[in-house]
């Protein structure tokens, strides 16, 4: 708030309680004018957050933004289970075929045209993996996001939900394998083992199944014996809690684990499934304004110019990637029109799992030389300023796949009534 400083000749000293209700306030008040035209509420999330961030207003310094980190790591945690808590084994399970091609062919059709596009630019065998393997992972959490704000419900929802879920395991397991093949390339070392290369992703993919299905059997228990909903609240947002620290604290996937714990409640037993659904969408919506309003006040704008011609490629052929190979997937696999025809369009979301994999790129590759060192900065700098883009974007494309789908509004027709009360567009 620096510029309020300069006119009032006064010293402003920021607190993170003062910033946490301002940055609240002030994005979910911004997001309604972009509702008014059609635009679904995370976008105006995430522009409040840049217009207060040090982008322009630089009321939200950058350095509070990273000690509210956590916010971000409880809103995943939420965001988790509520996915898990939408997938029902018997739906799933009849879609069960069409999931797996599409997130195949999404995953991997995007990853080598990516890498194809990127290595045609710069003929750079180890920029293209990175490139390419980056692309493959989605960002579950504006998907979510404008899915509950748009009461959305049917076969591309379940299918969506489903895919966005899966989709960062996969990403992490490509990511570990391009990683290993261009670090080769860069030091010109011997080819790793397989085991070298899974033996992280699949330790982190395994361990992930194995804390949520735990802890999803626990909470349940733990649910049969609550005598009163108000109880059964406490409990359950306390296990989502527990679940993101664990998580974090053991190196395992945080979504993955709060998706898998979701679950396993609902598949155990649906009427406790729902009635934690219910209690983190009446605490979730504070959560998750404040979450994305932080993912906005974190992009630097002026990162976007730098992207150039690559960050151009990258967009442009991720995007087609997923559509097209969401597609592919869905016509190989049986999926109804509904959801071959739409669900790539909610597939163009990034943020967390790039950014994160971008970062351990940026520290893996610097060790290697100059040209490692070049190789990190470019990863950070075109992830970073990508990002943005494709986080405004995204979620208007999700938006449109629901509408063409015919999915909007289905949820609050078909819910039992009270669950649907506690949705974010109902703040």
């Amino acid at each position: 708030m620096s510029f309020i400083s300069d006119i009032f000749n006064f010293h402003y000293d920021p607190n993170i309680i003062m910033i946490m209700g301002l940055l609240t306030v002030a994005a979910f008040l911004g997001s309604k004018a972009f509702q008014r035209v059609g635009i679904p509420q995370v976008v105006g999330f995430i522009v409040i957050g840049v217009i207060m961030g040090k982008s322009l207003l630089n009321i939200v310094p950058l350095e509070l933004v990273e000690k509210l980190t956590f916010i971000s790591e409880i809103a995943l945690g939420l965001i988790g289970f509520d996915m898990g808590s939408h997938l029902l084994f018997n739906e799933v399970r009849a879609k069960g075929r069409s999931i797996l091609f599409i997130l195949f062919f999404e995953s991997f059709g995007t990853f080598a045209l990516v890498s194809a596009g990127i290595y045609a630019i710069t003929r750079s065998p180890h920029t293209a993996l990175i490139f390419g393997a980056l692309s493959s992972a989605t960002a579950p959490a504006a998907t979510v996001d404008v899915l509950a704000e748009y009461d959305a419900k049917g076969p591309l929802t379940t299918s969506l939900l489903a895919v966005v879920g899966l989709d960062d395991a996969l990403s992490l397991l490509l990511y570990s394998l391009a990683a290993a093949l261009a670090e080769t390339i860069l030091t010109g070392s011997g080819m790793p083992s397989l085991t070298q290369v899974l033996e992280l992703p699949l330790i982190e993919i395994g361990g992930s199944l194995v804390l949520g299905v735990t802890a999803g059997l626990l909470l349940n228990l733990i649910m049969h014996r609550m005598k009163s909903l108000h109880d059964s609240m406490a409990v359950s947002i306390g296990f989502v809690f527990l679940c993101v620290g664990l998580s974090e604290a053991l190196g395992l996937s945080l979504i993955l684990t709060s998706m898998i714990m979701g679950m396993t409640v609902v598949n155990r037993s649906p009427e406790h499934g729902r009635h934690i659904r219910f209690t983190i969408e009446q605490a979730g919506p504070v959560i998750y304004v404040l979450f994305f309003a932080l993912v906005g006040a974190r992009f630097q704008v002026s990162l976007l110019p730098t992207m150039g011609l690559i960050g151009i490629a990258y967009v442009v052929l991720r995007s087609s990637g997923k559509f097209v190979g969401a597609w592919i997937g869905g016509t190989l696999g049986g999926a109804v029109p509904a959801v071959r025809d739409n669900l790539g369009l909610g597939l163009l979301s990034q943020a967390g799992v790039a950014i994160g994999l971008a970062i351990a790129s940026h520290k893996r590759f610097s060790t290697l030389g100059p040209e490692g060192e070049a190789l990190g900065a470019l990863i950070i700098s075109v992830i970073t300023a990508t990002t943005f883009i494709v986080q405004i974007f995204g979620p208007i494309g999700v938006k449109f796949a629901i509408k063409r789908a015919g999915e909007i509004g289905r949820a609050r027709l078909e819910d039992n009534g009270w669950a649907s009360e506690g949705r974010p567009d109902a703040l």
